[in-house]
C-alpha cells in the first residue's frame, strides 16, 4: 500500500463500465454487476474521496458517483480506462476472471504505479485459473477440490463430474453429469477439451466467504449460503442468503487465513467458495478463491452494521486499525434472471 493519501479512487466494474461496450450484453452477469457496481459506489460515496466512474451508455447511470464518463460502442474504452487511471490516486477493480480481463486492468493500475484496493497481479492471475488455484492449495495443505485438466481426467465412473471453463466466473458455463462418460461425450462434441477444467460433484451446501485480507491476515464479513440451481444438466448462480452458513464461522474463519498467507499480495475483498460435506461436521473444502468483489458485497452494509468499503479502506491504510466486532444478520440476494 503507497504512503502517498488517497483523494481519488477510479471504480471500474468491468461489464458496466464498457468492457463489452462492442458487444452484446450478458444479463445475468449485466444484473450482478449492477449491483454490484451500485452498492460500492453507495459507500464509498458516505467517505472522503472522489469517486470516478465509467458506464455503457446501454446501462442504468450511477447517482453515488462524483464524475461518470459515458462509453458508447465506438469508443476505445481501454484508451478511456488508461487515461482515467493516469489521473486518479487509486483503482478499485471488478472483472472477471474470464478472458484475462481482471489481470489486464490489474496490469494497467500497476503500469501507472496505482495503489490498488485490491489483489496484485500474482494473486490475481494465480486465483484466475482454476487448475493454477488447485496446485496452490493442495501444496499448502489445505482442503480442497481435485480438479483435472481433460488429459489427465481418471473418469472414475460410479461418481457424478462437473466442468467449467479454467478461468470462468461464478456458474458460467458450469455442467454436471452423472457419469463420466456422460461428461466426455459432452467435452468432445462441444470441443472443450482445453478450455474446461474437470472436478467431482460433491455432496453438500455450496457456501461462500467473504472477508477482507491484508498482510496474511482474512477479515471475515459473512458466512454465506449460495442459491445454485440445477437444469438440464447446467448450474446457474441464482444469489446467496449472506450470512445463512454462519454457523460455520469458525472453520470458515480458519480456512480462511490458511488461504491469506498463500501470496503477498493476495489483499483486499477476497470471496472464497466452499463445499461443506452433508455429514456431521460436515469437511469445508475450498472449491476456487476470487480475487475480486463477489455478489455477497450487495448485502454487506446490512449484514455487518458497518460500511464494508470503509472497513476494507482502514484495513488497508491505517497499519493499526482493529478489526471491529461486527454484526452477523442474514441478508437475502436474489437474482431471479440470472
Amino acid at each position: 500500500m503507497q504512503n502517498k493519501p488517497i483523494k481519488t479512487i477510479f471504480v471500474c466494474e468491468f461489464i458496466t463500465c464498457g468492457g463489452l461496450n462492442d458487444s452484446d450484453l450478458p444479463s445475468g452477469l449485466l444484473t450482478q454487476g449492477l449491483g454490484m457496481r451500485d452498492a460500492l459506489l453507495h459507500d464509498l460515496s458516505d467517505l472522503p474521496y472522489e469517486i470516478i466512474t465509467t458506464v455503457d451508455t446501454r446501462v442504468t447511470i450511477p447517482t453515488d458517483c462524483h464524475t461518470c464518463h459515458l462509453v458508447d460502442a465506438d469508443d476505445d474504452v481501454w484508451g478511456v480506462w488508461e487515461e482515467i487511471v493516469g489521473s486518479v490516486d487509486a483503482v478499485w477493480l471488478v472483472a472477471p476472471e474470464t478472458g484475462g480481463d481482471l489481470s489486464k486492468l490489474t496490469a494497467l493500475a500497476l503500469a501507472y504505479n496505482k495503489c490498488i484496493l485490491g489483489c496484485g497481479l500474482t494473486a490475481v492471475n494465480t486465483f484466475s485459473s482454476k487448475l493454477v488455484t488447485y496446485a496452490l492449495l493442495q501444496q499448502a495443505d489445505i482442503n480442497t477440490m481435485a480438479t483435472y485438466q481433460y488429459d489427465r481426467w481418471p473418469k472414475t465412473e460410479g461418481v457424478a463430474w462437473l466442468a467449467k471453463p479454467d478461468d470462468g466466473a461464478g456458474c458460467e458455463e458450469t455442467f454436471v453429469f452423472d457419469s463420466a462418460l456422460l461428461l466426455e461425450q459432452w467435452l468432445l462434441k462441444n470441443n472443450h477439451t482445453k478450455t474446461h477444467v474437470i472436478q467431482p460433484y460433491l455432496q453438500g451446501t455450496a457456501g461462500s466467504i467473504a472477508c477482507v485480507m491484508n498482510k496474511g491476515v482474512a477479515y471475515l464479513l459473512s458466512c454465506n449460503k449460495q442459491l445454485i440451481q440445477k437444469e438440464n444438466n447446467e448450474l446457474s448462480y441464482k444469489g446467496c442468503l449472506v450470512n445463512g452458513m454462519q454457523q460455520h464461522w469458525t472453520a470458515f474463519a480458519t480456512l480462511a487465513n490458511q488461504g491469506a498467507q498463500l501470496l503477498p499480495d493476495l489483499t483486499g475483498y477476497v470471496g472464497i467458495d466452499v463445499i461443506v460435506g452433508d455429514e456431521d461436521g460436515g469437511e469445508v473444502v475450498i472449491v476456487e478463491i476470487n480475487p475480486r468483489l463477489t455478489t455477497s458485497y450487495m448485502a454487506l452494509k446490512e449484514a455487518t452494521g458497518y460500511n464494508p468499503a470503509e472497513l476494507l479502506m482502514k484495513t488497508l491504510t491505517q497499519p493499526d486499525y482493529e478489526w471491529p466486532t461486527i454484526q452477523r444478520n442474514e441478508v437475502m440476494v436474489e437474482f431471479a434472471h440470472a
